[in-house]
């Protein structure tokens, strides 16, 4: 093999282990995006709840319904985090459906 075919299959090596690289990067930085948004949902809607107190009246439950819809909401929504980046990750190392 001469020097030049060395060298073109040596970077095609590099270029193959780059693009690797380059979407382990991509998937993390998705799951830390979308980890950073639900935090920063779950602060702002904590501070909307905490400021609004609706005690009594006609639509004192409302509240109390959005609080437990929202919590199950929250839950859901990293649920389904969590099997989207199972999913993406799975789909780098060979497996999954690899769809995305």
């Amino acid at each position: 093999m001469s020097v030049a075919e060395e060298a073109i299959s040596e970077g095609m090596a590099l270029q193959q282990r780059f693009s690797d690289q380059k979407s382990i990067v991509r998937t993390v930085r998705l799951v830390g995006g979308a980890m950073i948004t639900i935090l920063l949902v779950a602060v702002v809607l904590n501070e909307i709840f905490g400021a609004v107190n609706v005690g009594s009246g006609p639509f004192s439950t409302i509240g109390d319904d959005l609080e437990t819809t929202g919590v199950a909401a929250m839950g859901l929504l990293v649920v389904g985090l969590l099997i989207v980046a199972a999913n993406r990750l799975m789909s780098i190392f060979g497996g999954g459906s690899g769809g995305m």
